[in-house]
């Protein structure tokens, strides 16, 4: 029984980091749009918070597998497979999101230059999945309250 405590202290640890991250990168990263003067600051910042949310995932994936195996009582499997699906998401969405911040890191302009059309394609895209990822992250959150 006491692994099933350690794999359910794993998968709060893991959802506090991956949704904590994620929603202190969403605010950080809205602070920064507002105020372009910490913009550079903020883009050194979200690569740690971005290991943080990775992090926090990998722990949710391994401690919900092995909580899987030990669970003995009753689980609504429908829902259950609803939030596999929603991870699977966040980890889709989080590797294009991965992708597209290096993209966006290249084409980032230089002082005193006017972002490129690309750039600001980049950035737009960013904000969306970002966006979508921390609704996702918080729909996975509210279902475990009822699992």
């Amino acid at each position: 029984m006491a692994w099933l405590e350690i794999f359910s202290l794993l998968h709060f640890v893991g959802l506090a980091w991956g949704l904590g991250g994620a929603t202190a990168a969403a605010i950080i990263s809205a602070k920064a749009e507002k105020n372009p003067e910490i913009s550079l600051a903020v883009m050194k910042i979200i690569p740690s918070m971005s290991k943080l949310i990775w992090l926090g995932l990998i722990l949710l994936i391994l401690s919900g597998i092995g909580m899987s195996f030990l669970i003995e009582w009753p689980v609504n499997k429908q829902m259950l497979l609803v939030k596999h699906v929603l991870v699977a998401w966040i980890v889709i969405i989080g590797i294009i999101i991965g992708i597209n911040a290096k993209r966006m890191h290249a084409l980032t302009p230089k002082p005193k230059e006017k972002p490129s059309a690309q750039f600001l394609a980049a950035k737009k895209l960013l904000k969306a999945f970002s966006i979508i990822n921390l609704i996702l992250w918080y729909a996975v959150a509210i279902m475990s309250v009822f699992l």
